[in-house]
């Protein structure tokens, strides 16, 4: 396929401007469009974009086209550097009727089109581009990436076949056949194409994350890191180009590395999979910092119970005992039969002090709490208390009572004061519901003493009520 060219000085205009610099004003261009020249500032324009920077390149092409009248590719290039929308649609459907004679306008379309999904429309567009100029191999490029888009991988590798007869360094054209090679299982054959789209073009994003696709296939992970990490500095804002980043230095075993591209990609915006795999990196890693940061994060968007759990035990470990319990009580609002989560929550309420609701927690998580219940009833003097009346059983609880306000009082000798519960029982003698009405003590320790042994006690088998009253003066 020949590939027509304008005139030299117009083509090394157009060049020095995608390339960063100011071309002079000169006369309209004559002749059919160099799509060598194009193909290219488009390219750069796409990397501005991956960096975000577009709107740059779209100012440089709007202030070219005003010093260019009469050429059709500033305004084209200053269009294709807006968002994929109507705006730029329309844009370049007036370039149609401005200039019949190029087919950038019905390309631009096309790419609008592909853009949005819809690729009915962007045929019709590319088939008027063709009809237009024979030649114009922009449009297979546009083409072939909606063909990709469709699963219809063939088709594209045809049209990309056919860029390269006219344009044999193609960047675009060598990176879409590196895909088709690594999709059809063939990782040398897509690292030998994506490293001849780098040859022409070295920052190309698209090229150098399916060259790292086919290192990673090929199971050489430190290669596919190198190669996304070179991505990823192209096109900074890609969240799943960091996240198969982080996932090649993990396998690479940089497990620093892999997560600090696990947070970065999680920077990017929330995302369950992204953070879930952060919190699993930063516990290979060994760094709960940032493993706890990703379960709150991963909590408020996707609860489990299992990670609600692990993030309680984080923060239980770095003595925050009221966001353990927080993360505790989430877990088992959405598991509450969760004994690990039980014998948290108790590890976390004893750790604030909460006492009386710690032994309730840590008797609720089972067999997996069974030792430090015990410890924890043994100090509270805690025992299963049977009298024939309401009367002994208060006399019964009120020597247990007095033990534990003697141990207490090594800490806090002047402590003292009154204690008023009542206690409904069943017909079974077993109480129901202990009810604390009362409480100049303030002990957490001897109030739950006085709780527990009134709950774990046998009463006369008839249905009522009890109250019972407990005096612990101040030590003589």
């Amino acid at each position: 396929m020949a590939r027509p060219a304008l005139p030299l000085a117009a083509t090394a205009a157009l060049l020095a401007c995608a390339a960063g610099g100011t071309p002079p004003r000169q006369a309209p261009s004559a002749g059919p469009t160099d799509s060598v020249a194009v193909h290219r500032a488009l390219l750069a324009i796409e990397a501005a974009g991956r960096r975000g920077e577009a709107e740059a390149e779209q100012r440089r092409w709007t202030a070219e086209a005003a010093a260019r009248p009469g050429d059709p590719v500033p305004p084209f290039l200053a269009a294709a550097a807006m968002p994929p929308d109507e705006e730029a649609w329309a844009r370049m459907k007036a370039l149609t009727v401005e200039f019949r004679g190029s087919a950038l306008g019905h390309v631009g379309m096309a790419r609008v089109r592909v853009a949005l999904g819809a690729p009915g429309e962007a045929e019709r567009h590319l088939a008027a581009a063709l009809a237009v100029e024979p030649d114009a191999w922009l449009a297979l490029l546009v083409r072939a990436s909606a063909s990709e888009r469709a699963g219809r991988l063939d088709q594209a590798a045809g049209d990309w076949r056919a860029v390269l007869e006219a344009d044999p360094p193609n960047p675009e054209a060598h990176a879409g056949l590196a895909r088709r090679a690594l999709a059809a299982g063939d990782p040398a054959r897509a690292r030998a194409e994506a490293e001849a789209a780098l040859a022409a073009a070295p920052d190309h994003a698209p090229a150098l994350q399916t060259l790292g696709d086919a290192a990673r296939a090929a199971g050489d992970p430190a290669g596919a890191a190198a190669a996304y990490g070179r991505a990823a500095l192209a096109s900074p804002s890609d969240r799943a180009l960091r996240a198969a980043l982080a996932s090649a230095l993990g396998e690479a075993g940089d497990l620093p590395g892999a997560v600090a591209e696990w947070r970065a990609a999680a920077g990017l915006g929330e995302d369950a999979a992204i953070l879930a795999s952060l919190a699993g990196a930063a516990r290979a890693a060994g760094d709960s910092a940032a493993e706890a940061d990703a379960l709150e994060r991963l909590g408020r968007l996707r609860p489990t119970a299992p990670a609600l759990a692990r993030l309680g035990s984080l923060r239980l470990a770095a003595g925050d005992a009221a966001a353990a319990e927080d993360a505790y009580r989430r877990a088992l609002a959405l598991d509450p039969g969760d004994a690990d989560a039980r014998l948290g929550l108790g590890r976390a309420l004893l750790a604030r002090g909460s006492v009386q609701q710690a032994l309730g927690a840590l008797r609720a998580a089972g067999e997996a709490g069974r030792a430090e219940r015990e410890a924890l009833e043994a100090s509270l003097n805690v025992r299963r208390v049977a009298a024939r009346d309401a009367a002994s059983l208060e006399r019964a609880v009120g020597t247990l009572l007095e033990a534990t306000l003697h141990e207490r009082r090594a800490g806090s000798p002047a402590l003292a004061g009154t204690l008023e519960l009542r206690v409904s029982v069943d017909a079974a003698g077993a109480a129901t519901l202990v009810e604390v009405l009362a409480d100049t003590v303030r002990d957490e320790h001897v109030r739950a003493c006085a709780y527990w042994n009134l709950r774990d006690a046998s009463y006369p088998k008839k249905a009522g009520r009890h109250a019972f009253r407990f005096a612990l003066p101040p030590p003589q």
